[in-house]
């Protein structure tokens, strides 16, 4: 199993001679001495703030270790989530790099690096982790669970599983007591998960809130509030706090993590490299084999290799043009609605033929799949049209009624994820501008796109090549 390890380095407003400032690249140099490899999450303004106020020995230590883009602007209002929220799917894509692509510049000039895209907070949708994987940058934190797999695809993007542990470091480092109560699960935990599933993200900490009372954003950006720079109000040091003792137990910690066996320590770089390359070529019988998984399932699903829009291209590709093998398309989800509803009425198998041709030349055209597809003067849901080009490529019949799940809810993982994704709305940051089926509904639609994702040599003879994605 692979294991990392992450801190969401956010404070730029405590003063700069604060030693908050100081306790990231403290951290860093701990692990660096332990050989334990570290990935800091950092916002673009508080890259910006370490430079400003020549932090140069922060910044050397964290450059030894993996570094990322915790949001260019953190919590400043509007949050990217929240301008997104409100624009269809082209503009918010064109909004995610317009925000974020001067943060991730500044981090690989102040770093010489930047790995990914990392979650902060509720600041997560669809257009986001799209914008961001055109960039070539994963996201961090997935709210997908899929079985033993923390690294999926979505949005032809990777999304990393985040923090899953039953402790939470951040206030304990300076409690002795409750740290202790912490460090003695991480035996456990780990080494379930090694049995299990093939990452686990371990959360180091929020170093603000190793010594502080309060987030920086939530005294300042709490339900969209917007004060001036010159009125923000710093965190206040919880009384009495101890740094040595702080850094004491977090070596304590490090020295654990780096003692584990059937752990391999990486890095957000790492986990990319290893796990970038998707399949480009796949052979009909594993076409075949994910057909079957949709009639089994009875509506859309994905495999080990497609997802559940790549095989209803590839199945609509069959009936129109067989061959032995196909490239895999670069596809994603409709980016609308569909205004009409279909029904669970589905038009007779003998009309596949004709339901493929449509669909091919709306995504040839666009390059993204229809909210719906037209055949004989009849609307098709997309899970229909799947149900009915898995049937006909198995010569299968169709199931009844009763037994089809046609909506990509449907699809395993999508459910809890949309469950989750939901639970963002409660950040205490997001203020009026937040409007969460702008974020929901986006995502269900491109739940489309979601397998889970592995190394090469983890694919099956039916993958006949791979591509890098980005």
């Amino acid at each position: 199993m692979y294991c990392l390890i992450y801190f969401d380095t956010e404070d730029f407003i405590s003063s700069p001679d604060s030693p908050v400032h100081r306790l990231p690249g403290q951290m860093a140099e701990i692990m660096s001495k332990h050989g334990l490899p570290g990935c800091f999450h950092i916002h673009g303004e508080k890259a910006r703030f370490m430079e400003r106020h020549e932090q140069t020995d922060v910044i050397e230590a964290i450059r030894q270790h993996d570094v990322s883009l915790h949001y260019d602007r953190g919590s400043m209002h509007p949050t990217t989530a929240e301008e997104v929220s409100e624009l269809d799917w082209f503009r918010g894509v064109d909004r995610v790099l317009y925000r974020e692509t001067g943060g991730f510049r500044d981090l690989e000039r102040i770093f010489g690096k930047c790995s990914a895209l990392t979650q902060h907070g509720g600041t997560f949708a669809a257009p986001i982790v799209y914008a961001a994987g055109r960039l070539g940058k994963p996201f961090f934190y997935s709210p997908f669970r899929l079985p033993g797999r923390e690294v999926v695809w979505f949005c032809n993007n990777l999304l990393f599983g985040g923090y899953r542990a039953p402790f939470y470091f951040d206030p304990h480092y300076r409690d002795t007591p409750q740290f202790e109560k912490s460090l003695a699960q991480v035996d456990n935990h780990i080494r379930g998960r090694a049995e299990t599933h093939d990452l686990t993200c371990m959360f180091g900490c929020h170093p603000v809130i190793t010594m502080m009372q309060r987030f920086p954003d939530a005294i300042n950006f709490i339900n969209g509030a917007t004060p001036a720079p010159d009125a923000w109000e710093p965190p206040v040091p919880v009384e009495g706090v101890s740094i040595p003792l702080i850094l004491e137990n977090f070596e304590r910690l490090v020295v654990k993590l780096a003692g584990q066996p059937n752990v391999e320590w990486t890095d957000v770089a790492g986990i990319t490299q290893r796990y970038q390359r998707a399949p480009k070529v796949v052979a009909d019988e594993e076409l075949l084999r994910g057909a079957n998984a949709v009639v089994d399932h009875g509506g859309p699903t994905y495999t080990a290799v497609l997802s559940a829009g790549e095989l209803l291209v590839l199945l609509a590709q069959r009936a129109v043009s067989p061959s032995e093998t196909y490239d895999v398309p670069d596809v994603i989800g409709p980016t609308e609605d569909c205004a009409a509803s279909c029904g669970d009425t589905l038009p007779d198998l003998g009309t596949a033929d004709a339901l493929a041709r449509s669909l091919l030349g709306t995504v040839l055209e666009t390059g993204y799949l229809p909210p719906v597809v037209a055949v004989d003067s009849q609307l098709v849901s997309l899970g229909g049209a799947l149900l009915l080009l898995a049937c006909r490529a198995t010569s299968r019949g169709v199931p009844a009624p009763a037994e089809r799940q046609l909506s990509v809810d449907a699809v395993p993982g999508v459910s809890e994820a949309l469950q989750n994704v939901a639970k963002y709305e409660k950040w205490c940051c997001h203020g009026p501008r937040y409007h969460q089926p702008g974020i929901i509904e986006p995502f269900r639609r491109q739940c489309w796109t979601l397998k889970p994702a592995y190394e090469p040599e983890d694919y099956g003879p039916g993958v006949l090549g791979l591509r890098p994605v980005g």
